[in-house]
């Protein structure tokens, strides 16, 4: 019974088949929206996933100077500059206080300056930022993996050399083993770090292909104040509460008379998918007005389709067909154009989630930190199928009305009908 309701109900889409795609063209365009908005959406939500995964969910970020504004009990969180570019401004702390908390496994820190560099092709004011020793070892995540082109890292003790990003190593015209003045200072260029997305990382250390890296004793050589920080990177032994580590690391440092701010790898991740998934029902919302739109095109063309086969129905019912039969056949003509429009619209979906994503993972840098520098929308199976699923589901509901107007014509009236 079912494949002759689907006999029929092809057979009259194919026979007035310019209103018949023209009324599907509407739910392709919704599904295509919705369909393509939402892969994106999980895309970026799983980029961000995969960059915190290598920073690691057991980093925590500190920020000193930043404290709760007067008369407000929670604190100020520090500017994104300063989480990821090492903007805050400079403090001294001693974080050997750290070694007492059996939660902490290692820790290490970087300050930054804005230096007058020299080479003998130009001179600039440029950021320069100290290394504390080890810490592109052991945070390898935050500063994209430390990648060299050529030469090395620094060497325990060493004082007076630098690394420079590509960018900048070509903009002052110098490669490994040259010289260099930062601050009437000369420096030895001992590294050179790869080529890459010169925006840097959407997490993690940004900018490295325009900075100068030199250990944290020449920084405090150029510019005193010992143990002055502007960020420390701490991380959690393994198995510990982030939580409670968090607020230990911020009492602990915060009784040496400068308050400071601690933000976890898990907090921003959080936040920042809880970001990208308001955007992303908002714009499906807004994109589901257009399915909303198809839904009412395919009630339209029920209704027209019903007048123009009223003496179909009649003959119908005359030959022994019930009101279900009718109420049958309508639904499952309404239902397969959902479908038909449901299959093509989720084909468009992927197609221009795909292209689209490319471009938008360029524009919001998201991938420089990941591995195959890529970003890709993300098209799970549950989207497809309730797509697809909805599809239908519109298409039938939106032919349950004209359905039953053909199911309670009379025989007598269809058939006089003209």
């Amino acid at each position: 019974m079912f494949l002759d309701y689907m006999k029929l109900s092809l057979h009259s889409i194919r026979s007035r088949s310019l209103r018949s795609w023209l009324t599907i063209l509407g739910i392709v365009i919704g599904v295509t929206a919705v369909v393509a908005l939402i892969a994106v959406g999980q895309g970026m939500q799983q980029s961000v996933k995969k960059q915190f995964e290598v920073i690691g969910y057991d980093t925590i970020m500190v920020f000193p100077g930043f404290a709760a504004p007067a008369g407000q009990g929670q604190e100020q969180r520090p500017p994104m500059m300063g989480m990821f570019g090492g903007g805050a401004p400079p403090v001294a702390l001693d974080l050997g206080v750290l070694e007492r908390l059996p939660q902490v496994e290692k820790f290490g820190y970087l300050r930054t300056e804005t230096a007058i560099v020299k080479s003998e092709k130009m001179q600039g004011f440029l950021r320069l930022t100290g290394l504390s020793p080890g810490i592109t070892e052991k945070f390898g995540g935050y500063f994209n993996k430390f990648p060299l082109a050529e030469g090395r890292n620094f060497q325990e003790d060493e004082q007076f050399a630098v690394i420079l990003g590509h960018q900048v190593a070509a903009n002052l015209g110098v490669g490994l083993g040259d010289e260099i003045t930062i601050e009437d200072r000369p420096f030895q260029v001992v590294g050179v770090l790869a080529e890459m997305e010169a925006r840097g990382g959407a997490i993690g250390f940004r900018g490295m292909e325009n900075a100068l890296f030199v250990p944290i004793q020449a920084l405090e050589a150029l510019y005193g104040k010992e143990g002055t920080i502007s960020m420390a990177l701490v991380k959690a032994a393994e198995g510990a509460d982030m939580t409670k580590v968090a607020e230990q690391v911020k009492l602990i440092l915060g009784q040496q008379g400068s308050p400071v701010s601690t933000v976890t790898a898990e907090e921003i991740s959080k936040q920042i998918s809880g970001v990208l998934g308001t955007m992303q029902m908002t714009l499906a919302t807004i994109a589901a007005i257009s399915l909303l739109v198809g839904g009412v095109g395919v009630m339209n063309t029920m209704y027209t389709s019903i007048l123009e086969r009223t003496r179909e129905i009649g003959i119908m019912k005359a030959v022994g067909a019930k009101d279900r039969h009718v109420l049958n056949l309508f639904l499952i003509e309404s239902g397969l154009m959902g479908i038909i429009g449901g299959a093509l619209g989720t084909l468009f979906g992927i197609a221009v989630s795909s292209v689209a994503g490319r471009f938008m993972g360029r524009a919001l840098a998201f991938g420089p930190m990941m591995e195959g520098n890529s970003f890709t929308a993300a098209f799970s199976p549950g989207l497809i199928i309730g797509a697809l699923a909805f599809s239908l589901a519109l298409g039938a509901l939106s032919g349950a009305m004209p359905a039953r107007r053909a199911a309670k014509l009379c025989p007598v009236e269809a058939l006089r009908y003209e």
